[in-house]
């Protein structure tokens, strides 16, 4: 059974902790399912794209459903990024 790390400090800790949530962050986006996941992403950021294209500009509302659907897309790739820059960072 691997010994738990002992840490110095807090700071130590948070550093170790953000740093293996990065490296969890990674397996996940290069699992079967983190793949399908930002395929789908990219599916919904394409097709969103798309209806913007062809939208009646006058009907605010399917403009906001398709803003909305790329912007949802974005976040998703974004959060899981941020993770892994964080964790990055936290390894120094």
């Amino acid at each position: 059974m691997a010994q738990e790390p002992q840490f110095e400090t807090t700071e130590e800790e948070d550093l170790y902790e953000r740093a293996a949530f990065g490296q969890n962050i990674e397996a996940f986006w290069s699992s079967a399912v983190g793949k399908y996941l930002r395929n789908r992403a990219q599916e919904c950021y394409t097709d969103g794209i798309k209806k913007l294209k062809s939208v009646d500009p006058a009907d605010t509302k399917a403009v906001q459903a398709a803003q909305n659907e790329v912007k949802v897309a974005e976040w998703f790739e974004d959060w899981l990024q941020q993770g892994i820059r964080d964790g990055l960072l936290a390894m120094g």
